[in-house]
């Protein structure tokens, strides 16, 4: 006997409203990477290197927490950046242009996702830039 999907249980994903991700998410999972990446810039080119990052609570910005005393203990200085300000962030008009090109895509796993994305990047001109 057949049996109709739609009779099947489903996995229920349950998504949080608004901002969902903490400053300690923030810090023990995405900060770390991103004071990686600017030590690894300060011994090729001793610059001051700053972490261009929005006003989301998470990264400590407004709110001194985690986000801010790990910056601190790194020599992390962040540039002041307003919260809700696409139109100032470069990345932001990249990531619209790969959203536009594999909106109707469907995947089967995260790797083949990672590896369209990726794609995307790598055709992605100056121009349109």
């Amino acid at each position: 006997m057949r049996e109709w999907e739609a009779g099947k249980p489903h996995e229920l994903e349950v998504k949080v409203k608004g901002n969902a991700m903490t400053q300690k998410y923030y810090v023990d999972r995405l900060l770390p990477i991103y004071v990686d990446t600017m030590e690894s810039m300060r011994l090729i080119d001793d610059k001051p290197w700053l972490l261009q990052e929005d006003g989301d609570p998470s990264h400590g910005m407004r709110k001194r927490g985690l986000a801010q005393e790990y910056k601190e203990a790194h020599n992390v200085q962040n540039l002041s950046h307003p919260a809700q300000s696409p139109d100032l962030n470069p990345i932001e008009g990249i990531w619209l242009i790969i959203k536009q090109r594999i909106r109707r895509r469907v995947f089967d796993s995260e790797e083949e996702m990672k590896e369209a994305l990726q794609e995307e990047w790598d055709k992605i001109t100056m121009e349109e830039i």
